[in-house]
């Protein structure tokens, strides 16, 4: 468990979606141009687990007791932890078309994407950080954790509509690393003298395995669809999106792992769930008598896409003051759907500002903040999705978020 949520910290604080940003753009502008657009995020987030102890795990230095005590408390039945590291970069031909057609032109894009989400319990943080000597006789309860992660690029061509911004893109998908699992039942159980202990498992874990770059290949679309609609005296644009939908065929085979069986043990060593050996590897002589089995298998699996429905802010529009706001699901993840609505100032003519708040996917209720520079020929947004996480060791995550538009023309 220690494992999985390292793995998870550190994909999130490496790199910089462009699906994540928020403020979400329309800039009708842009599309008569041939443009250039690069945006990122980089993030991790979790309703319970602190910064302070997120980030001593990934960049070393000590742990004490008060630490993850203050991290344990946060916890409740069911906790969140995930995190984004993401990049995108378009080339749209807004001075060109397509099939003859005026309305009607190209863009070509290409991206890498890592995204992983964790579910558990508060017994299962206890146990991968304090060990199972707190919980002697007492049960510690692992049912419904499930860990979904993937690392892909991708490249894709897509066709845009010069009216409105709506696009279509078909992308090919290189998979570099994959891993889910489920434990659908799962309890560990002590008597008072911790002489004997009981572990009730069932559920499954796969991965890929080896250093290669390519995993898997497969195929995903990304949708955008806005259309204008009458917003008090004016218009606005409304966005109804989609990334990475789509599938890939692991081609280099997933290690699996299944159980589904309950065991009893007397005299067992306690201490070697206090130790961080990988209890899935050759070393664990008890995965026989756990029912564990083992094998590789060749499958097709869901990319992690969403779906996104949002109210957009136009750059160009007259108002000093717009609203955004939106709904974000992951189909594939076992999360909460995301909810965010924000406020977008023209603060000056070559400084724009926003603030937002959001709550769900991997976190709870957070705070945002977002500055953007206007010029004739580039837009530069820079900012994030969690100001508390930024500024104060007590947030529950960190977050950069940032977007750069560029008129070639």
């Amino acid at each position: 468990m220690k494992t999985l949520l390292l793995v998870l910290v550190v994909l999130a604080s490496g790199t910089v979606s462009a699906q994540l940003l928020m403020p979400a753009y329309g800039d009708s502008v842009f599309l008569t141009q041939n443009t250039i657009e690069l945006d990122g995020i980089g993030e991790y987030q979790g309703s319970a687990i602190r910064r302070e102890f997120a980030n001593t795990l990934v960049f070393g230095g000590f742990i004490d007791t008060e630490m993850k005590d203050r991290s344990f408390d946060h916890h409740n039945e069911i906790n969140r932890f995930g995190g984004n590291a993401n990049a995108e970069i378009r080339y749209i031909h807004g001075s060109g078309k397509l099939f003859g057609r005026d309305s009607l032109t190209w863009m070509v894009k290409a991206g890498y994407n890592a995204i992983g989400n964790l579910n558990y319990g508060k017994d299962v943080f206890g146990l991968a950080f304090y060990g199972s000597v707190p919980y002697i006789g007492m049960t510690a309860e692992l049912t419904n954790t499930t860990l979904d992660f993937a690392a892909f690029q991708k490249i894709g061509f897509g066709l845009v509509s010069k009216k409105n911004g709506s696009s279509i893109t078909l992308n090919l998908i290189n998979v570099q690393e994959y891993a889910d699992g489920l434990i659908r039942k799962g309890e560990l159980k002590q008597n008072e003298d911790a002489s004997q202990i009981d572990l009730l498992l069932n559920g499954n874990f796969r991965f890929t395995e080896g250093t290669g770059f390519s995993k898997g290949l497969g195929a995903a679309i990304d949708i955008d669809y806005r259309v204008r609609v009458p917003w008090g005296k004016s218009f606005t644009t409304f966005q109804i999106s989609g990334q990475n939908l789509g599938f890939a065929y692991i081609h280099s085979g997933l290690r699996r792992y299944e159980a589904d069986s309950s065991y009893s043990y007397d005299g067992f060593d306690l201490d070697y769930f206090n130790d961080d050996e990988n209890p899935l590897g050759e070393d664990f002589a008890l995965l026989d008598s756990l029912g564990i089995s083992s094998d590789t298998v060749k499958r097709a699996v869901m990319l992690p896409g969403y779906i996104q429905a949002a109210k957009l802010v136009d750059l160009h529009s007259p108002k000093k003051l717009q609203s955004y706001f939106g709904i974000r699901l992951y189909p594939t993840f076992n999360s909460v759907p995301l909810l965010f609505a924000g406020v977008y100032w023209k603060t000056a003519k070559f400084v724009h500002t926003a603030a937002s708040l959001s709550y769900g996917n991997f976190g709870n209720l957070k705070g945002g903040l977002y500055a953007t520079l206007i010029f004739d020929k580039f837009n530069w947004m820079i900012g994030t999705d969690n100001l508390v996480g930024v500024v104060s060791r007590a947030g529950t995550g960190e977050s950069v978020v940032t977007k750069l538009v560029w008129k070639l023309n």
